[in-house]
This record gives structure tokens, C-alpha cells and sequence, in this order.
């Protein structure tokens, strides 16, 4: 039998005796605390002691005593006792500096002072805990990833020796989601991790376990595996968000980890990179998480899987910003702003943005919000530390406590009870009071904490301690005291906690739904009318069984692709290779009318389940119409394709050609159904390339010189001109449709032409210069009347985009990270849209969107024609999109 051994300072101490020490209980080796009735007496310099250990099936004995008192070797001796300001500012995402914390504070928070140094004496702590946890890590979205399982004080993870599906869905039930169709994938699919332990191999669950722990399997820690062979899960994307907690983790760079309430078990939510996460809230209503960017001084949304990225705001460079709260009922958003003193809101979607409290403000923190009243509360800890709340549009302002505290950080509203909790960083106190202030009492004081955030869930409040490890947990009435969850963070920032449809009482807004159509997408791989149909749903792919997968099931998904629903056809046992992820539907019974393949009989309850394998993938092949319409083309440049994106559903299929080693830009011709795009290959020399829009007719039209870089294409079909960008020659010059000659338009004073449009009825060419003095210019086809239309306020402009009824040209700037519009001889210049983490590169525009490549995103971009609604077109997954194109058919 193994045995682990986890050793602490006991924190039940039954007296005090004559000579000073404290009184302990006295047992080895037993099932319990109340099992041990001896007691001993310890000297003055002793302290109570536990010892737990855990055998391989987890049975727990404690052994109880006295042990020297440990002193943090940090406190010198007779220097008495060490007590400061501690700091109460967050560190600020993606830095790595670290919060300075008293000597004394670091040392009392682990138990381990000598009695008399801490103001108070020394801080009841957290017993050892005997749970095991797991954590997915690795995976593009929050449903997969390498499992890693915390047993006895460590991290450790799974070899995939007989790992199976039915293993994979305990897992995923430990998590919070549904173990239907979850999927099991071996040899460290989602990366290994070469240090560390393997806990597990051998694992045999039934299915009905709740814990891994309770599934069959060798002895912990005994394996022949290595981190090679690490066990990762595949958890359907379709489950209620139930009981979940969010947390944001400052100390990690702004991470957000979806931990499933019940279990303490839980995984990060990959937000883009270039994103850092300060505080935040969740709409249940969307399925949206909306944060602060505080480098980036940005309010930001994103879905709960990480996917479709969204800025709400941009707001000024002076600005620090602290917290924010959702009112999903009335759709706002408030926030606090330390950099300006001011409390704002905005409208979810990005409009009616208004400044509400902008005066008799210091440090404002914390802010929530009474959907039922449209009433928002706030702390204050500056100079004159306040809790105050005001109506929803600043009015009726009222202070409710000025007295008692010092740092009021974290607040939370108990919609049942109408209460109304607090914490403070600088009396350590953890508070509640009526919603009017009344009745104001102390739930719990832990001299030893450092509490930032609080939430509050049925009869129990969830809070952030700085000075753990771990997420806290009380009863209402101040007994209780636990850590949830493994020793997994640094500076938990902030916390919000979800059940399922009872955010907000009276009224309760309804929890998204997790097959909405607007985050379903289907793709097509294998040829131009033929492949295999994966299906995307809230940041995972998957496939179609192909049982009873009939014509007209073929017909719907064929029309989310933009082809012809008339003679689409259903294929079997597709020869593309065979998917690798969930198979998500079977049995699949559309009646041919539907837009949409999740309204052909989906729910929750039968989503990812299946008795097929990869074998029995489904197929389509489809027609395209005799008059394509309303679709999207890219370069997507590390893949080296070419896509077709339908702008209805978003969904899409790649064009058939050679893979490029480096696709930059493109255009398309209506006329001859053709797509021109450029590889771009300094040495041996650039190309400029034509494929048909079903994939036809590859063929090299222009073979360039060495040193060439076509960054932008534009032709105009009616005069039979290929016109391009060269930003290795610097030149504008057009061809032949066919290649052959060519025109120099605009040679002089040029440094890095990129975009470039054209006016085909008044025949001129409109393009970007990025370099030493950045400019948009235009000239006649000939390259007469040569005209400067912006030259001041740019940077790196990039993309261009004509809209000729209206007479405007946008274009979007990289390094103002702008989009920005004007009219096409300069005048009525006007800021579209900003983003301050974004690297433009590409535009285009149709009836409704303005749409945009940005290399720091994954996905294709859209916003609105007036810049409201920023959201990602489609699935995220592509690597680095660059030139786009919009197609539509003028009415």
C-alpha cells in the first residue's frame, strides 16, 4: 500500500495550559478529528499539529501532536512586530510585477508566526484538504485539452493506456459538462508536460463515477508511462452553464477559469493573447463574458468559450479601469474608472455610452447593480473610503457608510435576501448590510486576509483573498470557513458565479441557448462541390454520422455553403481523412426547407451523441448557382488557402489551388467567375495567380521579377485591366486579365503601396502607402491627375474599400489601429471604428458590414456600417487572414 503524507499546523487548539502552550489533541493514525479524545499539553514554543495521510484508494487517517512553532525567518528576531500598508491595487494584467505584501502578511497567512508578531495573533488557516481536482490545459477552447489531476498536494496527469470515452465523460463531468459523447484522445494530443507526475494509467470507470477518484485504476503514482503518452479529453461544447464560477486571476496575466461550483474542478478560458482580463461579468442571457483591458483601456466581450472577440468601447489612455457589472435584464453595462474618477455605462451592444458619477469620486472600485430598482452601488477607497449607490442615470446619489472601513473592495447584492455584502481589505473584515445601509453587521474578520472580491451563492459567500491560493468560501453566517478548489492562483481578482437561469430575480432573464444558430457554422473539406461536412458549435469542430444522412439533410447544408439546394447530394464514408474530434450528430432528419442544420430535430439532449466512428463521417456534394452571390474570399497566409465564406451563415469551404506559401492579396471578377490572388515570394519572384470560384482553371498569370511584392490586387472586368500594388519595385501598374503587358501608372514617390480600389465608372485608382510618409492617393487609369487624398493622421494604412453610390473610402490603419472613412476626393473624413489591440490588414464592405482581417484575431471581423456591433464572422481558427473580398449582387 502507498501512503502520502500531508503535514500542517493544527488549527484546533482546545486550551491554553498553565506554562503558555496551547492544549492538543494527542492520537496517531486516526479515521478523524473527533475520533482522537486524547489531549497533551505543548510548551510555550508549540503548536497544535496534523499529519493526513492517504493511501491509493484514498482512505484518510490523522495523526494529531505538538511541534516547535515555526518563525517566517523574514521577521527578525526582536525586531517586534512587523505591520504595514499593504498595497491595494491589483497588478495589472500581463505584467510581471509582483504585489507587495507586509512581512507580516506573508508569513501569518500561512500559519506560520510566532504568536504576538501579527496584530490580532495568528490567523485561523485551511485545513489540508483530501479532495481530488482535474484541469484541462492545452486545448484551443474551454471543452478540451490535456487532463491534469491534483491528488496529495500535486499536479499530475493520466497515461492513456486504455483510456476510453466512458473515462473521458467522468472527467467531463467533473468539469460541469455533460458526459454525453465525450471523447478520449491519447499521446499528448493537446501537449505533454515534461516535468511533474503521472497519477494514473489503467483507469476503468464505468461511467456512473462523479470522480475520477472513484473509477478503478492501479496505484496512484505507479506507471510505466511517460509524459508522452499525458490523457486528454474531448467535453461536448453543448452544455448548460450550470453552477459555474468565473474567476479572473490578475497574478496570471488576466486569465478567466470556468470552475464548476460543485467539484473545484475547472479550465481557463483561452481569450486571445493580445487580451488581458481585469475584472469581468457573465451574461447568461448571450452566453457572453464582458471585461476591462486595463493596458489596453478597452471594454471587451467575448463568448464563454473564448470565441468571437468583441471591443465595446475604447475609451481614453488616462483611464484605469477597476470593475464592471452587467445587468442582463436591461442590457447595460457599468464600470468603474480610477484613472478618470468616474463610473460609466454602456449599452451591451455598444451604444448610448455615458459618463453617470463624475464628481466626489477617489478610488471607486467595485460596482453592482439592482436590475429591480436600476439602481447601482459602489465602493470608494481613496482618501475618504465611502459606499455609496444612485440611480441607474446618476441621480438621487446617497452615501451609505463612511465609517469603520479602509479599503472597500468586493461587494455583492443577495437578491433573495435583499442584502447586500462587502469586504474590506483594510479592517479584514468580510460585512453585510440592508440595501439602504441599515442594520450593518460583521459576518466574519480574518486578520490575516486580504479580501478583494466576493459573490454570493444560496446560503453561501464566495470570496478572493490575496493572500491565498485558492478561492475562500463562508456561510452566511460566518462559519465555514474552506478553500474551494486546489492551490491554483495568484491574485484572484475578481469572481462571478452562475446557476442556471437565476442570476437575477424578478424578473430572470432566460440562459443563452447553446445551439444558437449565429455560433453554429458548417464547413465543407475535400474539393470545390465535394467533401466532408464538419460542423462548428461554441469553439469545437465536429462530423456527421452518416445513418439515414439523406438528400435532403445534404440540400440545407449545401445552402448554408452558398451552392444550390437543388441537386445537393448526400455521400457516405467520405474518403477526405476522417474527422478527429466529437461526433456531433446523427440520425440527422431535415425536411429540406430548413436554413439551418440545428433546426433539423437538435437539442441539448441528443447533441454529440452517437453510436458511429470516424468511418461513418457524412459527406456533400453540391452546385454551385449559375450567378454566385453573397460571399466572402481570403487569403489565409500561414495555411496557404484561399476561402469562400457564404455572408449569410458564415459558414465556408476552402478554393482549391495549389497551397500558396504566402497568399497576400485578391480580388474577384464577376464576369469570368474568377478569383486573381498573389503569392508573394520575393526570390525567385512573386506571382500573380487566377483560379475559378469552384476551384477551375488554376494557371500562374503573371510570373514577376525577383524582389516583387504584389500586396494588393483590384480589376476592373469591363476594361480588361488587372491592376496591382508592388511594394518591392514601388510601383502601381496594371495588366492584361490574360498577364500579358504591362503599364506603370505611379512610380514616383512611392515607398510601400498596399491596398488598392478602383472607381470603374470615372476609371481611377484609388491606393495606400505605408511607408516613410504615409499617404492615399488616386490617379487616372492612365496615372494622370495624381492626387493626395490623406496625409495627415495615418500611420500604416493598409486595407481599402469603395463604396461608389455613397462616394466614401474606407480604409483601416494599423498603427492608429483605426478605421476611418472619407469621401473620395478627402473631404468629410470620419472615424469608423477603433481598437487599440489590433493590427488591420485587410477591408471590405457590403449592404450591412464593414469587414476586416486583423492579425492579432483568428477569425474574419465585422462591424456594423456605423462601427457598432464589432463581432467575428464566422468560426475562429484560421492563422493569419490578409486580403478579403466582398461579393454581392447589386439590386
Amino acid at each position: 500500500m502507498i501512503h502520502f503524507t500531508i503535514a500542517a499546523a493544527f488549527i484546533a487548539v482546545v486550551a491554553v495550559n498553565g506554562d503558555g502552550g496551547p492544549v492538543c489533541h494527542t492520537c496517531s493514525n486516526v479515521a478523524s478529528l473527533e475520533a482522537c479524545t486524547d489531549q497533551i499539553n505543548c510548551d510555550a514554543d508549540e503548536e497544535c499539529y496534523m499529519e493526513k495521510t492517504l493511501d491509493n484508494v484514498l482512505s484518510t487517517s490523522f495523526t494529531f501532536g505538538c511541534q516547535k512553532t515555526k518563525v517566517c525567518s523574514m521577521l527578525s528576531a526582536g525586531s517586534g512586530a512587523v505591520i504595514g500598508r499593504k498595497r491595494n491595487v491589483r497588478t495589472v494584467p500581463g505584467t510581471r510585477a509582483k504585489r507587495a505584501v507586509t512581512l507580516c502578511s506573508q508569513c501569518c497567512s500561512g500559519n506560520l508566526c510566532a504568536k504576538g508578531l501579527c496584530v490580532g495573533g495568528s490567523t485561523t488557516g485551511v485545513p489540508a484538504k483530501n479532495e481530488v481536482y482535474v484541469q484541462l490545459l492545452g486545448g484551443s477552447n474551454a471543452y478540451e485539452g490535456t487532463v491534469l489531476v491534483y491528488f496529495n498536494n500535486a499536479w499530475g496527469t493520466i497515461c492513456d493506456d486504455n483510456w476510453t470515452n466512458t473515462d473521458a465523460g467522468v472527467i467531463c463531468k467533473m468539469l460541469g459538462y455533460s458526459d454525453v459523447g465525450a471523447g478520449a484522445v491519447g499521446q499528448a494530443r493537446f501537449g505533454y508536460f515534461s516535468s511533474g507526475r503521472i497519477w494514473l494509467e489503467d483507469v476503468a470507470c464505468t461511467g456512473n463515477e462523479t470522480s475520477i477518484a472513484q473509477c478503478q485504476e492501479s496505484s496512484w503514482g505507479i506507471t510505466d508511462c511517460s509524459h508522452r503518452e499525458d490523457a486528454g479529453v474531448l467535453c461536448t461544447s453543448v452544455s448548460k452553464e450550470d453552477d459555474v464560477i468565473f474567476l479572473a486571476d490578475t497574478g496570471r496575466g488576466g486569465k478567466v477559469t470556468r470552475m464548476n461550483l460543485l467539484t473545484g474542478s475547472f479550465v481557463d478560458i483561452p481569450v486571445n493573447k493580445n487580451y488581458a482580463v481585469g475584472s469581468f461579468d457573465y451574461d447568461s442571457v448571450e452566453g457572453r463574458i464582458y471585461f476591462v483591458e486595463p493596458r489596453l483601456d478597452q471594454l471587451v466581450s467575448v463568448h464563454f468559450d473564448g470565441t468571437d472577440i468583441r471591443e465595446l468601447k475604447q475609451l481614453s489612455t488616462n483611464a484605469d479601469l477597476e470593475k464592471l457589472e452587467v445587468d442582463p435584464v436591461n442590457r447595460i453595462l457599468f464600470y468603474t474608472d480610477t484613472g478618470n474618477d468616474v463610473i460609466g455605462s454602456i449599452n451591451l451592444d455598444g451604444s448610448n455610452f455615458q459618463i453617470v458619477i463624475n464628481s466626489n469620486l477617489d478610488e471607486p472600485r467595485e460596482i453592482a447593480v439592482d436590475p429591480r430598482s436600476k439602481q447601482i452601488y459602489w465602493t470608494d477607497w481613496g482618501k475618504s473610503p465611502k459606499i455609496e449607490r444612485s440611480n441607474y442615470d446618476g441621480t438621487e446619489r446617497q452615501t451609505l457608510i463612511t465609517t469603520g472601513i479602509m479599503w472597500p473592495n468586493g461587494m455583492a447584492i443577495d437578491y433573495n435576501d435583499n442584502k447586500l455584502y462587502f469586504v474590506d481589505g483594510g479592517t479584514h473584515l468580510l460585512e453585510v448590510m440592508d440595501m439602504d445601509g441599515g442594520n450593518r453587521h460583521t459576518v466574519m474578520k480574518d486578520a490575516g486576509a486580504h479580501f478583494f472580491a466576493i459573490d454570493v451563492f444560496k446560503n453561501y459567500l464566495f470570496y478572493t483573498d490575496w493572500n491565498q491560493q485558492t478561492l475562500m468560501r463562508v456561510n452566511k453566517d460566518g462559519s465555514g470557513k474552506t478553500a474551494v478548489g486546489p492551490p491554483s492562483f495568484r491574485e484572484l481578482a475578481d469572481i462571478r458565479i452562475h446557476e442556471y437561469g437565476l442570476d437575477v430575480q424578478a424578473p430572470s432573464p432566460s440562459s443563452h441557448v447553446t445551439l444558437d444558430p449565429k455560433h453554429v457554422f458548417v464547413r465543407m473539406l475535400g474539393t470545390a462541390s465535394a467533401g466532408r461536412v464538419d460542423v462548428y458549435a461554441n469553439g469545437e469542430w465536429g462530423s456527421i454520422c452518416d445513418d439515414h444522412w439523406d438528400n435532403k439533410d445534404a440540400s440545407v447544408v449545401c445552402s448554408m455553403l452558398g451552392y444550390n439546394r437543388e441537386n445537393a447530394l448526400a455521400t457516405s464514408s467520405v474518403k477526405v481523412s476522417s474527422g478527429t474530434g466529437l461526433i456531433y450528430m446523427d440520425e440527422v432528419n431535415c425536411t429540406g426547407t430548413e436554413t439551418h442544420i440545428v433546426q433539423c430535430g437538435f437539442t441539448e439532449d441528443n447533441w454529440a451523441k452517437s453510436d458511429c466512428t470516424h468511418q461513418e463521417d457524412a459527406g456533400i456534394t453540391c452546385e454551385l448557382p449559375q450567378t454566385p452571390d453573397n460571399f466572402l474570399i481570403f487569403t489565409d497566409v500561414y495555411s496557404g488557402h484561399l476561402f469562400r465564406m457564404d455572408m449569410e451563415s458564415f459558414s465556408f469551404t476552402a478554393i482549391p489551388q495549389p497551397s500558396s506559401p504566402n497568399p497576400v492579396a485578391l480580388t474577384y471578377d464577376d464576369v469570368t467567375k474568377q478569383v486573381f490572388y498573389s503569392e508573394v515570394v520575393p526570390n525567385p519572384g512573386s506571382q500573380i495567380r487566377s483560379v475559378g470560384i469552384d476551384g477551375s482553371g488554376v494557371k500562374v498569370v503573371k510570373q514577376l521579377s525577383n524582389g516583387t511584392v504584389p500586396d494588393g490586387l483590384a480589376v476592373d472586368a469591363a476594361a480588361a485591366k488587372l491592376f496591382y500594388t508592388d511594394a518591392g519595385s514601388d510601383v502601381i501598374a496594371w495588366t492584361s486579365l490574360d498577364g500579358t503587358g504591362q503599364t506603370v501608372i505611379a512610380h514616383d514617390k512611392l515607398d510601400q503601396p498596399r491596398g488598392i480600389v478602383l472607381d470603374t465608372a470615372n476609371q481611377v485608382v484609388f491606393w495606400t502607402d505605408w511607408g516613410q510618409t504615409p499617404k492615399i492617393e488616386s490617379a487616372d487609369y492612365s496615372g494622370a491627375n495624381r492626387k493626395t487624398i490623406v496625409s495627415t493622421g495615418i500611420q500604416l494604412p493598409n486595407g481599402l474599400a469603395i463604396d461608389l453610390k455613397a462616394g466614401r473610402l474606407y480604409f483601416c490603419d494599423a498603427g492608429t489601429h483605426q478605421i476611418e472613412a472619407v469621401d473620395l476626393d478627402g473631404g468629410n473624413r470620419k472615424v469608423i471604428y477603433q481598437d487599440n489591440s489590433a493590427h488591420f490588414y485587410g477591408l471590405a464592405l457590403s449592404d450591412k458590414y464593414i469587414f476586416y482581417s486583423d492579425w492579432n484575431k483568428s477569425g474574419l471581423m465585422k462591424i456594423n456600417r456605423d462601427g457598432t456591433g464589432n463581432a467575428m464572422a464566422g468560426p475562429p481558427g484560421f492563422s493569419r487572414i490578409n486580403a478579403l473580398a466582398a461579393y454581392q449582387v447589386q439590386a
